[in-house]
């Protein structure tokens, strides 16, 4: 049987008679259906095109411009991807999920300066994906826009980058469930008031799903996919001696990694909640260096209280006696290791200059974090369990630590999104239907 090929283009099933969709008018949560069919899916080629508006007034009828709504701001090195709050791969017709990202937004604003080299940043991720070099750049092409800016991105995930195989929608019917972020997250204030931009609301519209798949090709009756998922979870740190503790109940783990912002920053429309900078004093406090880092100065990962995989911890090259702002460059190392093996990576936009301790916590300073050169503040803790990526490490029944010793005098709460990649396989027979095995 002789195999063709065939573009889709798919519609979400909500969108409103209007064909706008916004947080801000009801409609958080977006889901698209590609239904049984005789087809393979090559997850690869899904990506999500429309129209993103960005309006002043709540009515949707005036833009921001450089004398109205001058504070309004978004997220730079996210760019359209600012706007997905969770990311749902799931059976259309059982409803059992086979991935779910929470966070995603948190997710991306590490992955993509990691991936991304500044060719990519000024080159074609401006054209699809929104994503620009610096703040001015997106405030006066996007933010200030007259009219709609369009995009078309890949939708990143275990699913679509970790698996080689296509998904046969004859036994696997998928439905994609996209959960928007609220206006308050993907909106931040360059002076920290909100009076004018209060009612600053972001709508999308031509909305669709384009994908590739095969006709004619077999799909048998049983199967087995394996694929690298991506699993999140939220702490807070707030002490000198901060401990993050999960059971994860995975049994292949690949590699982990945390990112941090302050606590009062999320969903606040004053600060940028997609903020992945070092954990930080609370600005304009006594004492504290209007916003400084409070410095991470000893990290160590465990497995049932025992460090692992490495048997030392990392130190800090910054101390009481050396206050150098320079990068801690085996950290860096290791949380961008922990994102994409380093014998796979090629290009990324972190850099001594965006990962070191010169700025602060802080837009209402010279050294305020938007002035963050390439792209923004690109920090994170992590590691590599595989290097090979195989097998990975069974953390079913142990439990999962990271220990950090740090400078959070202040008590100021630090959220922690800690994402875990690990394998996972997704099993269907005619039988007994769908199973996913973590």
């Amino acid at each position: 049987m002789s195999v063709s090929k065939k573009y889709l283009s798919i519609q979400p099933n909500n969108v409103p008679s209007s064909g706008k969709v916004s947080f801000a008018r009801g409609n958080p949560i977006l889901t698209v259906t590609l239904g049984r069919q005789d087809a393979m899916l090559d997850l690869s080629s899904l990506r999500l095109a429309g129209d993103l508006n960005i309006w002043r007034d709540a009515a949707g009828t005036l833009h921001p411009t450089d004398a109205a709504a001058v504070e309004l701001q978004a997220s730079h090195k996210l760019g359209a991807y600012g706007v997905i709050d969770q990311l749902v791969f799931r059976h259309a017709e059982t409803k059992q999920v086979i991935e779910h990202i929470r966070h995603y937004g948190r997710f991306m604003a590490s992955y993509l300066p990691v991936m991304a080299g500044m060719q990519d940043v000024a080159g074609h991720l401006g054209e699809t994906a929104l994503i620009y070099p610096n703040y001015q750049g997106f405030r006066d092409s996007v933010v200030r826009n007259t009219r709609e800016s369009q995009f078309c991105i890949p939708l990143p995930s275990g699913l679509t980058l970790g698996s080689s195989s296509k998904l046969p929608l004859s036994k696997i019917p998928l439905e994609i469930e996209i959960h928007l972020a609220p206006d308050s997250q993907f909106f931040y204030s360059s002076d920290a008031t909100t009076g004018n931009i209060a009612n600053c609301f972001y709508e999308l519209s031509n909305l669709e799903v384009a994908c590739e798949v095969a006709y004619g090709e077999s799909s048998p009756d049983t199967g087995v996919m394996s694929f690298n998922s991506i699993t999140s979870y939220f702490s807070t740190l707030e002490s000198t001696n901060s401990i993050i503790n999960f059971n994860l109940g995975l049994s292949k783990v690949l590699a982990s990694f945390v990112n941090f912002v302050p606590a009062s920053f999320v969903n606040n429309l004053s600060q940028d909640g997609f903020l992945t900078y070092m954990p930080s004093l609370a600005p304009n406090a006594v004492g504290t260096g209007e916003g400084g880092v409070a410095d991470l100065e000893t990290i160590s990962f465990l497995r049932n209280g025992e460090r692992f995989p490495s048997a030392f911890e990392v130190t800090s090259v910054r101390d009481a006696t050396n206050l150098t702002p320079v990068v801690d460059s085996q950290v860096i190392k290791g949380f961008m290791s922990s994102i994409i093996p380093e014998k796979m990576h090629t290009r990324t936009t972190a850099s001594p200059l965006n990962t070191n301790r010169n700025f602060t916590v802080n837009n209402n300073t010279a050294t305020g974090y938007r002035y963050i050169p390439d792209t923004g503040g690109v920090y994170g803790v992590g590691v590599l369990y595989d290097q090979l990526d195989s097998e990975g490490v069974d953390f079913s029944n142990s439990q999962f630590s990271i220990q950090m010793t740090n400078g959070l005098t202040d008590g100021n709460p630090i959220s922690a999104y800690l994402f875990i990649k690990s394998k996972v396989s997704v099993a269907w027979s005619g039988s007994s239907g769908v199973q996913v095995i973590s």
